[in-house]
């Protein structure tokens, strides 16, 4: 009978950890949608402003051939974005038996993503340090934010194990991103900070991320402020 009542006891343990982490899984899905969404958002000018600093300073500093292959890189991953926003929306609104497949193909084109950012610095050979460090900053921030919003991707897998499900609670909790305004005003910083190459700086200066709720513009020539 004490056996019976033990392993009663151990079901119910397992159950209630399965159900706690299940409540906490679809609590952060919740949150990581909505921040998703957000951060994709300001990512998508991020990567075309990019493509737009590289090309202000093609010349004598970036070669044609350069700012071809920056711009295929950077097309493409603001097109995965894109895609990646599309997918949230979908994601946001399918049953259950639909959200893993997009949840899959999310996680896709976030690795897409990241594979066009990292092949980016590579494909430059420039020669003025200011640019160069101005468009590693630039890029790293951007793949840096693309890397923390692929950790806290939420399992959603209806064969998931308790041991995966609480390591995926776990993973995001220690991997939040930063915020669409938090990558905004440090985006606009590093683009907005001194140089001492005046060309580079007022090429810079104009391609800041306007952020206004989900509303989100970029600068052009710095029309907007």
């Amino acid at each position: 009978m004490k056996k019976k009542e033990c392993s009663a006891r151990a079901m119910n343990a397992a159950m209630a950890v399965i159900l706690c982490c299940a409540t906490m899984l679809t609590a952060c899905s919740t949150v990581w949608m909505n921040e998703a969404e957000q951060i994709v958002a300001v990512l998508i000018p991020a990567a075309t402003n990019i493509i737009a600093l590289v090309a202000a300073v093609q010349g004598n500093d970036v070669s044609a051939q350069d700012l071809q292959a920056v711009q295929n890189a950077g097309t493409q991953a603001g097109a995965d974005l894109q895609l990646i926003q599309s997918l949230i929306s979908q994601y946001e609104s399918a049953g259950a038996t639909a959200k893993p497949g997009l949840l899959s193909q999310i996680q896709t084109a976030i690795t897409a993503v990241q594979a066009n950012l990292n092949g980016i610095l590579p494909a430059l050979h420039i020669k003025d340090a200011a640019t160069q460090g101005k468009v590693a900053a630039i890029v790293g921030m951007a793949l840096s934010e693309v890397e923390s919003l692929a950790a806290i991707v939420p399992l959603v897998n209806s064969n998931a194990t308790p041991q995966m499900m609480a390591m995926s609670v776990q993973q995001a909790k220690n991997r939040v991103p930063l915020s669409a305004g938090d990558f905004v005003a440090s985006y606009n910083a590093t683009m907005g900070a001194k140089t001492g190459n005046a060309e580079l700086d007022r090429a810079a200066c104009g391609l800041r991320i306007h952020l206004h709720g989900k509303l989100v513009r970029w600068a052009s020539v710095g029309m907007l402020k």
